[in-house]
């Protein structure tokens, strides 16, 4: 997984890091805070990493046949809250399923 720049830093999500290797755009491969969403996309393609985002509307946009997804979630969640979700999204779901596709949870 790969979280984009409105995130905090992967290890803010215990639980999440040790059941998936998560990242960060800024913290992990030093891009800039405002790089822009075909900046993240193309790293997730490059990395092979599904982009964690709040920015559904834009990133659905960007997802290719065959290529990296992106899981959206709620903007108004804490960062616990989103660590429990993106649990249970994985303990749910194959994310394999869903390469190509953009979801939101």
């Amino acid at each position: 997984m790969l979280l984009d720049a409105a995130f905090a830093r992967p290890r803010t999500f215990a639980r999440l890091s040790k059941k998936a290797n998560v990242t960060h755009v800024v913290f992990d491969y030093n891009l800039p805070p405002q790089c822009s969403d075909e900046e993240i996309y193309q790293l997730a393609v490059k990395e092979d990493r599904f982009v964690v985002t709040i920015n559904y509307q834009d990133f659905r946009k960007l997802v290719k046949k065959g290529k990296p997804g992106i899981i959206s979630i709620p903007s108004e969640l804490s960062n616990q809250e989103i660590d429990q979700l993106l649990c249970r999204f994985l303990l749910m779901k194959n994310p394999g399923d869903y390469v190509g596709s953009a979801i939101k949870v």
